[in-house]
């Protein structure tokens, strides 16, 4: 959109960056900063002059990070209502892993509860502009990133249930200056926006405003070699999803495919099989220590982790955990112990347990127990036969400690079932099974 920002063109270039009938149902990420007051007032402006073109609301997210917080939530609060825009406030509870920076995660607890707000179709949008754009091309150039990076912020990308826009990043913030001016709007600054030991806050005080004296034009200039970059990343990422293809195996990866290939290639796999999971990639150095495991004895089971995800190797497989704290305990003699009405699902942490009928099943329903014993890992019963059946089922030790096993109810049960992975053999349809069903881990 490279021209004053207005609402016509505004809603334009939304279409045409999401052509979808409407209305839009847009989510703008709302902090009270002259970005994002600029974007909501247009957008406001937009609802007001082309009825039935958009649905529009609003989420503010509070880090309780500095003293001002409670403030910038009443702002925005009393902008959304002179608006006539539904506003909803969440808190974001930031934690900072050991090497991570508070920006950043910040930024990531940000968007995961943002992503969490969306509804089915939505779009959020949020207000990174041209010079936002210059910004985040600097420092993944400084991070020494490639294409990927150096791509920086896509104006469209899937997020959660819907899609993150975002409509401005062609427009400099010279621009959004002039339009909260012109339409005397207030918005409130962030003091952090001061404190030059962040990288960005540094870059924007003492290196932008020098390569805009000596380069004009500089936003606009990185933002097209986001764009290029952008471009490549799209035909490597091809090529990368046609390996991903051939050396999947389930969820996970095989090694003796992988190890097929040459070094660049292998980190390509890897860098589209982590992004598909909904993990960060990693940076280089784990990336690298990522290929070593390749080489791993084939006894050994090698662990590697970053923030919010764990890769392991296990019987010639990669295996990829993602979340806030991948599995890794076994809980061991003190695993909880449930008794289960099987004809009622059973909520268990990672899944449904459930039990269904199913012409092709191959449970007898007749033969289970009326009731059954669920048993979270190993715990005392089964000893070594169990290890060997878990080994046999090739079953990680790590994910045993939430393996649900079946036990016939009742002290010194025999071990029926491990989830939907094996049925004792008394269990089993023939010929003569009138009620067929299924043990179904959903």
């Amino acid at each position: 959109m490279r021209q004053p920002l207005g609402s016509q063109a505004l809603l334009r270039h939304l279409q045409k960056l999401v052509p979808r009938a409407a209305p839009l149902h847009c989510v703008v990420a709302f902090s009270g900063g002259l970005d994002s007051v600029a974007l909501l007032h247009c957008l406001a402006q937009a609802r007001q002059q082309f009825p039935g073109a958009l649905a529009l609301r609003a989420v503010h997210v509070d880090h309780h990070l500095q003293e001002a917080a409670t403030q910038f939530r009443a702002f925005c609060r009393r902008f959304a209502r002179h608006l006539d825009v539904a506003l909803t406030v969440r808190d974001a509870h930031v934690q900072v892993p050991r090497g991570a920076s508070l920006e950043e995660a910040a930024r990531l607890a940000r968007y995961e509860l943002l992503k969490s707000q969306l509804r089915p179709g939505e779009l959020l949008l949020t207000a990174q502009h041209a010079d936002d754009q210059m910004e985040t091309v600097l420092l993944a150039l400084l991070r020494g990133a490639g294409p990927s990076g150096l791509a920086a912020m896509p104006p469209a990308v899937p997020f959660g249930t819907g899609k993150l826009v975002r409509p401005l990043l062609d427009m400099g913030r010279a621009a959004l200056v002039d339009y909260v001016n012109a339409a005397g709007l207030e918005w409130i600054e962030d003091p952090s926006n001061e404190q030059l030991r962040f990288d960005r806050n540094y870059l924007r005080a003492k290196v932008v405003p020098q390569l805009r004296e000596r380069w004009p034009s500089v936003a606009q200039t990185i933002g097209r070699s986001a764009r290029h970059c952008a471009e490549a990343q799209t035909l490597l990422d091809k090529d990368a999803a046609r390996d991903l293809e051939l050396s999947c195996d389930g969820p996970d990866l095989e090694v003796a495919v992988l190890r097929r290939w040459h070094r660049m290639r292998q980190k390509a796999v890897l860098r589209c099989w982590f992004t598909r999971r909904g993990a960060r990639v990693p940076d280089e150095r784990r990336l690298d220590e990522a290929l070593r495991m390749f080489d791993a004895r084939p006894d050994a089971s090698p662990s590697l982790s970053w923030p919010g995800a764990r890769l392991r190797r296990y019987h010639g497989r990669l295996i990829l955990e993602v979340g806030k704290h991948p599995a890794n305990t076994i809980a061991g003699d003190d695993a909880d112990a449930l008794q289960w009405d099987w004809r009622q699902p059973l909520a268990l942490p990672g899944g449904d347990l459930v039990i269904r009928h199913d012409a092709q099943g191959d449970l007898d329903l007749d033969r289970l127990p009326e009731s059954l014993t669920v048993q979270l890992g190993p715990g005392l019963k089964g000893g070594r036969r169990l290890r060997n059946l878990l080994q046999q089922l090739e079953i990680p030790t790590w994910q045993r400690g939430a393996l649900p096993l079946l036990y016939a109810a009742g002290q010194g049960g025999s071990l029926l079932g491990v989830r939907d992975l094996w049925l004792a053999g008394s269990l089993h349809a023939n010929s003569r099974t009138t009620r067929r069903g299924r043990i179904v881990w959903a």
